[in-house]
């Protein structure tokens, strides 16, 4: 029986929780943020160094790079 009862539910109790253990911290996800925002930027600056044939190379056209571009860092790019 106890195979069809949900590990979750089973194991859940208010008293049992503490605190932090559930998702990290504010303050580690404002700096899991700004980690990820600062590998935006170095990684815009780096399309933006590309000539044509770089481009070509990896399979990228300039309305890309130019989308990527005009897009906030901050954003998170579209999917696929």
């Amino acid at each position: 029986m106890s195979v069809l009862v949900h590990t979750r539910l089973t194991h859940f109790h208010p008293s049992a929780r503490v605190a932090g253990t559930d998702r990290p911290s504010l303050l580690a996800r404002v700096a899991s943020t700004l980690r990820l925002w600062r590998k935006r930027i170095r990684e815009k600056r780096a399309l933006e160094r590309l000539d044509e044939r770089d481009l070509h190379d990896i399979g990228v056209s300039f309305s890309d790079v130019y989308a990527e571009l005009n897009r906030p860092f901050w954003r998170a790019p579209p999917p696929g």
